[in-house]
Formats: C-alpha cells, structure tokens, sequence
C-alpha cells in the first residue's frame, strides 16, 4: 500500500505508528493480490511468482537475493507512507526478505526487511555498495513464522520506520533516486 499523508489541521506524531489517524490518509496504490492485474508475475523472471487467495507467493530460485518492483507515481517530496506484510515460508533462514523503494529501475534504492531468525536491518544501496543503515539487529518483535509488516513513513524532513507496528529506527529524510517499490526475496 502507498498513501499519500495529509492532515495538517490534526495532531499529528509520526514517530507513533498509530500517530497519523486514518482520515489523513489517502491511498495512492493497493493491490490485494487477487489477481495479477499490475504484472508481478512475468515469464521472465527467474524465481517462481504465483498470486493465490490474497497472496504474492515469491520464490527465489537462485543464488542471488531478487526484487520484484513497480514504477508507482507519487510525489516523494510530500508525506508519505508504504506498507506491507511479508512471510517467510521457506529458504535461507539467515538472509533478509523485505520491502525496497526509491529505486530507480536498477541499482539504488533503500531497503528494510527481516530474516525469520528475528534479525531486522535496513540498508541504502547506492550503484553496487551497500551501506548499512541498520546493523542486523536481533529483536522480539520480528514474528519468525507468521507475518511481518514492514511500514516506511516519510513526514516532513524525517523517515520513520515501523515492523510490526514498533518504531526501530527514524532519521533525517533523503531524496529518493527514483519511484520504484517493491520485494526483496533472499537466495533460495
């Protein structure tokens, strides 16, 4: 889901992820994966995509950690925030799976996702370098065989960054390289 954060004439306190009420909130892009009308699955990739009651089966069956991303049109000078559930169902249990935006087409782009041994962390890839934003942190809040929502707000001059509803980590906000978003899916 990406919205679109408005309400001005409200108290607002962004570092709460229940800090911005619903009503200033408009929605920019949902897809309940009931069907694959935004083209997540093409015959092309090299991992096993499959869309199924609700949900964006994402199987990576390569080496490499893989993404899947979509060009979505939005203003990222204004408020706004992502979200999405993520659930690791089998694979490389110490690798990261998680929700990447700011990519333009290939190369630079942030990322924040988990591992299903309860590790988080969060990283800003900028050409082939990576660099940590977030060190591998172990914490109680990742759910190691249930679903993991993973929500980016960005208000004002300031990103906030949620997993299952818990602030982990805010910072000063960076222009973004580009409008893709999308998944991340660890190697095998």
């Amino acid at each position: 889901i990406l919205l679109c954060l408005s309400g001005y004439s409200q108290t607002i306190m962004p570092d709460s992820y229940d800090g911005v009420p619903q009503s200033s909130k408009s929605r920019i892009f949902l897809d309940n994966f009931d069907d694959n009308k935004y083209n997540w699955i093409k015959e092309s990739s090299p991992s096993s995509h499959r869309i199924q009651d609700g949900y964006f089966f994402f199987a990576n069956d390569y080496e490499f950690v893989f993404t899947d991303g979509k060009p979505i049109n939005f203003n990222p000078n204004k408020n706004f925030e992502i979200e999405t559930k993520i659930k690791f169902i089998s694979g490389d249990v110490e690798d990261f799976n998680g929700l990447f935006w700011g990519q333009l087409i290939f190369g630079d782009k942030y990322f924040l996702g988990f591992s299903s041994m309860g590790y988080y962390k969060m990283n800003k890839e900028i050409g082939l370098q990576s660099k940590n934003i977030l060190e591998p942190q172990k914490s109680e809040i990742i759910n190691k065989t249930a679903e993991n929502s993973i929500t980016v707000r960005k208000y004002d001059d300031m990103y906030y960054f949620f997993i299952n509803k818990n602030l982990v980590h805010s910072m000063p906000y960076e222009e973004l390289p580009g409008q893709y978003i999308g998944f991340s899916v660890s190697k095998k």
